[in-house]
């Protein structure tokens, strides 16, 4: 089990970023613990991500994710869809995923420095999440932390914070400048606080 759960991880540490910065003003919006509406769910990379019906992403899944709406609810989605997009980025496309989709600093530059070491054959199916939902951390105008809620086959449960920013006027990944892993918590369960995003599936 020990050594699943570490495989695991390491498709979940994928879906993580830290951030900070940015500045606009806010569109108006519920509570931050609304669900976003959902009006499809797209396949990237193996792993199923929501489509908001007005939060965004915009544009299709072959570019980066772009587009979200300045909310609680775009900011989610952008964590989710985003770090699923860069995670699963192939050795030809990652470049423009990474350029699209992540603040630029000294996280992007590490970031790009370590992923062109690297050769990427596809995901194992095994280790594939099924993203349950979301709980938001923390959010104001200019940045927002998002703990990402994934299933692994084997019925077990993560929590991977991710982080975003307000920049450009869009949300991105802002990456780690530190070298630290991610931050990826195994749970017992699910959440009180989850905003629960599997009955939307269709």
């Amino acid at each position: 089990m020990r050594r699943r759960w570490a495989r695991a991880a390491v498709v979940a540490v994928a879906l993580v970023a830290v951030s900070c910065g940015g500045s606009e003003t806010t569109e108006t919006a519920g509570s931050i613990t609304d669900p976003p509406q959902i009006s499809r769910w797209v396949t990237v990379g193996g792993i199923e991500v929501p489509i908001g019906t007005t939060d965004g992403p915009r544009g299709g899944e072959w570019e980066p994710f772009a587009g979200f709406s300045h909310t609680p609810q775009g900011a989610a989605l952008a964590a989710i869809t985003q770090s699923v997009q860069l995670a699963t980025a192939s050795d030809r496309t990652w470049p423009t995923i990474l350029a699209g989709v992540a603040a630029p600093g000294e996280g992007r530059d590490l970031y790009a420095a370590h992923r062109a070491l690297v050769e990427m054959s596809g995901t194992d199916p095994e280790m594939v999440p099924t993203i349950v939902g979301y709980t938001l951390a923390d959010y104001t105008d200019t940045a927002a932390t998002v703990d990402v809620i994934q299933r692994f086959s084997d019925n077990s449960l993560a929590s991977a914070t991710t982080q975003v920013v307000w920049i450009d006027g869009d949300w991105r990944l802002n990456l780690p400048s530190d070298g630290d892993t991610a931050t990826i918590t195994a749970l017992d369960g699910v959440p009180s606080e989850l905003v629960d995003l599997e009955e939307t599936r269709k």
